[in-house]
């Protein structure tokens, strides 16, 4: 047990794990090569107190957290579409 200056025991903080961000529809990289989610037409922005990026095909499984997001570079997945032009 550590302590401190004043003879407290330290408590060390507990480290978080970091939920992997799975809101995939298809397995990425199973797409058109050199393609990632940010190209894609079916990318949702979502505003919170930050940005979150959803696949708008797996909306389905949205959540509130991390496990529903996507990774904008992530390899394209086979759903992948192009963007609109004029977007």
């Amino acid at each position: 047990m550590d302590v401190d200056l004043f003879g407290e025991v330290v408590i060390e903080p507990v480290e978080r794990k970091s939920t992997p961000a799975r809101g995939y529809v298809s397995p990425p990289g199973t797409g058109p090569e050199g393609e990632t989610c940010k190209t894609c037409r079916h990318v949702v922005r979502r505003t919170c107190s930050r940005v979150y990026y959803k696949c708008g095909l797996a909306q389905s499984i949205w959540t509130r957290g991390r496990g529903s997001d996507i990774l904008m570079g992530s390899p394209a997945c086979e759903k992948w579409e192009a963007q609109n032009e004029s977007s």
